[in-house]
């Protein structure tokens, strides 16, 4: 059975956890921002291709002086020199002036040219901490652009004698006609630039995505938005091992694998779960979460386990009839187990079917079939009989069930026990749906006694610190058999 929704967000306040997020989401979705690069660079080539106007530049080479006579440049002084830089960058001026403009657009040959054109064709540059000066013409067409280049050389020096009586400007590389267009340098812009619109605009699109989707991104975000209490905080474990199948193994705390912070996050849990017990007289809790694959399962056994490490005699309940997951998370074959099923129908006793696994110091009662609509069987006298002995013969009762958000198998379930503990997996559950489960379950009259925040981005807080000195990068959820 499939647990789907979809949702909107409000926007949040950013820290470093939700950074992280939008980072991993952004790498997930790396070819996207690939393809949308490569797209908009493609368009950014066809728009300079399409708008390119070929252009022609003639060009002539000056090279000033402050004396009346040209010099050649070796003979200057170096205050000489030094005068010619600073007139190089004057000449510009004289060169653009209306006067001179009106007399190469009346003497080019074209007669349809005016001033304002001929100074729009034009550009000047210096050479830094030269003399020399460049006089570029610049058009669509090449005889147009040379004619004005060599008007300007043949009526320059009038202007230049005007303005700066003591110096003089040499040509010492006249014009020539243009043979080719001007490299067409515009293609390697657009195309840049498409480029890193096409960065830019998808990986806004992903973060505004990531947004929208109103999943809650950070432990502090469950007590801000949810009201719920953190009694832990699992952080992403990269575990690889796999089981005889070649599956890819549930993420244990029997398991050195799964690394130090993780086994000791549990008993952290397992601490509080006790405080919890002990002041509220709470013995049998339900686990659930909001949709699948939030990691409840591998919650509710590693709680198990962590309670019977510590001494407790606990029995673990596949409450989850739908997709029974337990037996498969703890490697065992519960092919012939009817569990829950078995009970209410009659067909076995709760002494009957209830497992003890050696290797884990576990009780278990599993389930191996898989039951469509199993709301109405756990709705009976007899299913609620079974958690109320279990309570009487065991230390602790915890119970995995289906995910509460969309059906009403844990709300059922939780009004047979104690307590009930809320799995919410970073970035995966709508805020709206989390709500709503919460209410399905509140409507059970149990207590949500607390939060297990789960496949945390490490990076901050408790993460950190272990990440520094233990070298382990840890949560679990992901690509891993853990039931959801």
């Amino acid at each position: 059975m499939d647990y789907n929704s979809v949702s909107k967000k409000e926007v949040e306040g950013i820290n470093l956890e939700t950074l992280l997020i939008y980072a991993k989401k952004v790498v997930e979705r790396w070819w996207i921002v690939a393809v949308s690069a490569i797209l908009l660079a493609a368009v950014g080539l066809s728009v300079a291709l399409v708008r390119y106007v070929p252009t022609y530049s003639s060009q002539i080479m000056f090279i000033a002086s402050n004396r009346q006579t040209s010099m050649i440049v070796s003979g200057q002084s170096s205050s000489d020199l030094s005068a010619s830089v600073t007139l190089a960058t004057s000449y510009q001026y004289v060169f653009t002036t209306t006067e001179l403009a009106t007399k190469v657009a009346q003497n080019c040959g074209y007669k349809d040219i005016t001033a304002a054109q001929i100074k729009s064709f034009v550009s000047v540059q210096t050479v830094e901490d030269t003399a020399i000066v460049y006089l570029t013409v610049t058009t669509t067409n090449a005889d147009l652009s040379y004619s004005v280049a060599k008007t300007y050389e043949s009526l320059y020096e009038d202007a230049i004698t005007a303005a700066f009586p003591s110096t003089t400007l040499t040509v010492i590389d006249p014009p020539l006609m243009p043979e080719s267009p001007n490299a067409n340098r515009t293609t390697v812009l657009y195309t840049l630039a498409g480029f890193a619109a096409g960065l830019v605009l998808s990986v806004l699109g992903i973060v505004c995505a990531v947004m929208l989707k109103d999943t809650v991104k950070s432990s502090d975000e469950v007590q801000e938005r949810l009201g719920l209490k953190v009694i832990g905080r699992v952080n992403r474990v990269t575990h690889k091992g796999k089981n005889k199948k070649g599956e890819k193994s549930s993420i244990l705390i029997t398991d050195r694998k799964s690394g130090f912070a993780f086994i000791e996050t549990f008993k952290l849990i397992r601490t509080k779960i006790d405080h919890i017990s002990a002041r509220k007289n709470m013995k049998a809790f339900v686990v659930t979460s909001t949709m699948e694959n939030e990691g409840k399962t591998t919650t509710a056994v590693n709680i198990a386990l962590a309670l019977a490490k510590n001494g407790k005699e606990v029995l673990l309940i596949d409450g989850d009839l739908r997709k029974p997951a337990v037996a498969k998370s703890l490697g065992i074959n519960a092919g012939d187990d009817t569990g829950i099923i078995g009970i209410v129908e009659g067909q076995k006793s709760l002494a009957d079917s209830i497992k003890y696994s050696e290797k884990y110091n576990l009780y278990l009662l599993l389930n191996g079939r898989a039951m469509s609509d199993p709301s109405e069987l756990l709705s009976t006298p007899q299913a609620e009989e079974i958690i109320d002995r279990a309570k009487q013969e065991f230390d602790y009762v915890i119970i995995d069930t289906a995910p509460s958000g969309v059906i009403a198998d844990a709300s059922i379930l939780a009004g047979f026990s104690d307590g009930i503990i809320m799995v919410i997996r970073q970035d995966v559950a709508p805020l709206r749906r989390i709500q709503r489960a919460m209410d399905n379950l509140n409507n059970s009259g149990t207590e949500i006694v607390g939060c297990i925040y789960n496949d945390a981005s490490s990076g901050t807080h408790m993460a950190r610190a272990y990440d520094k000195h233990y070298g382990y990068g840890y949560g679990y959820g992901h690509g891993h058999t853990n039931g959801e």
